[in-house]
């Protein structure tokens, strides 16, 4: 990164902390550039909260939405992939307003499952569930 665009990026840093961040001035990433604790901001440009988890399959490259952790009201919501307006390195935009992230429903996460060898003898194949913590480390 040259220096300008450096020091556009730590600028655009230093507003998501302070809780405005002015989209145009970052560098876009794709889906699976997201970090977990990047910022997430509203319409408006206001920061909400920060990404705890991305939802998707990197087998089918298929972007389903964010869990993200509201600064407000301790919860974690999840916002579709059709509400992401724009993803970077420094923050992740949405379509949706203050009071409309704040009313999405509190996220639940859903027990999942894989097929593994089970049994005594772990002889055949049967439904493991899958860790308690599927998140990486951030």
């Amino acid at each position: 990164m040259d220096g300008p665009n450096l020091l556009r990026a730590v600028g655009a840093r230093v507003q998501a902390r302070q809780g405005v961040i002015n989209m145009s001035e970052v560098d876009a990433v794709g889906w699976r550039g997201i970090v977990y604790g990047t910022p997430v901001v509203t319409d408006g440009g206001d920061a909400v909260g920060s990404v705890r988890e991305v939802l998707g399959s990197d087998a089918d490259d298929i972007f389903h939405g964010l869990r993200v952790g509201l600064s407000r009201g301790h919860r974690d919501v999840m916002v579709p992939s059709d509400d992401v307006r724009s993803i970077s390195a420094s923050a992740v935009g949405l379509d949706l307003s203050r009071s409309a992230i704040e009313a999405l429903p509190t996220y639940d996460e859903v027990a999942t499952y894989h097929l593994a060898s089970v049994g005594w003898l772990r002889k055949h194949l049967g439904w493991t569930k899958d860790s308690a913590r599927d998140e990486e480390p951030g």
